[in-house]
């Protein structure tokens, strides 16, 4: 079948809310998706070619396994963070490469499916879920229930708050943690998910700031946070107007999350700027379907 060439595909960055460890025993996680996108491009090739997707990735085993329908293409990955990592990269290369494969053999989307092929590319004791593709894919904020495979759709609906996502410097290979990672009971874990996930639908902002809180710590307690972010998260919560902070990754170290109420945004951005860690404003991840009051 033919297609018009070059095509571009593009997803946004994502960052895990809450449920990070819960959804990978069958539990849920809350998963928001911010800005910048990462982008696929594609055009016709005389050879194949892949380009900015890592071989040992779950994305260049898919792209081996379906090489024959990507032929005589050149299909380059173009990552808005440089490669420093924390907001899914791995997963939008993965998402993207399957949209494009679907594209080109007309295959219907199936999520069951697909997480069951995503999942058997990954090859540690404990897969990874599959949440941050299904975010990506779906390009929204979104709840995932790993023991049902259920998705719904979830909007940042909290009027009065804004938040704000940065990395940490820090990265833990969340491949690697996971082939490190013993089992471990989340049933705790899974009732605040499921709090956050009730704070969407009811709108109810109270609700959202002390189960985020209460996430984290219960990290915390299970050792399941890093030094560092413990130490930034307690430094970031000395700042009255900072409602709620939260490492977000494996180990919580890769970004931190910090929620505020929405007239507090200038105040905040001057506050954190006044921190050793803070990054550069090209760093800051801005809420997709923030819904900003009316003038």
């Amino acid at each position: 079948m033919f297609y018009l060439l070059p095509m571009i595909f593009s997803t946004k960055s994502k960052t895990f809310l809450v449920g990070e460890y819960a959804v990978l025993f069958g539990g849920g996680a809350v998963v928001l998706t911010t800005d910048p996108e990462f982008k696929l491009t594609v055009e016709h090739s005389d050879c194949t070619f892949l380009v900015g997707i890592c071989e040992h990735s779950p994305a260049f085993s898919f792209f081996l396994n379906h090489r024959d329908v990507f032929r005589n293409l050149r299909i380059s990955f173009i990552d808005p963070h440089n490669g420093t990592g924390g907001f899914g990269a791995s997963s939008a290369q993965y998402v993207l490469l399957h949209q494009l494969y679907r594209k080109l053999t007309d295959a219907v989307w199936n999520s069951d499916s697909f997480l069951t092929e995503y999942r058997s590319y990954c090859g540690q004791s404990v897969g990874p879920s599959g949440a941050d593709c299904i975010a990506q894919q779906e390009n929204r904020h979104i709840y995932f229930n790993s023991a049902s495979n259920s998705i719904e759709h979830m909007d940042w609906n909290f009027r009065d708050l804004d938040f704000i996502i940065f990395k940490t410097g820090i990265k833990v290979e969340t491949h690697t943690h996971l082939q490190q990672l013993p089992s471990i009971d989340v049933s705790g874990l899974n009732v605040i998910v499921e709090n956050i996930r009730n704070s969407f639908i009811r709108n109810d902002s109270d609700m959202l700031i002390k189960n985020v809180m209460d996430f984290f710590c219960s990290l915390d307690k299970m050792g399941l946070v890093t030094d560092r972010t413990r130490s930034l998260v307690n430094q970031l919560l000395k700042t009255k107007e900072i409602l709620a902070a939260k490492g977000c990754g494996a180990m919580a170290a890769d970004t931190i999350i910090v929620i505020f109420a929405k007239k507090d945004r200038e105040k905040i951005l001057k506050v954190l700027e006044r921190f050793s860690f803070w990054p550069n404003q090209n760093q800051l991840q801005k809420p997709v379907d923030l819904l900003w009051p009316q003038d």
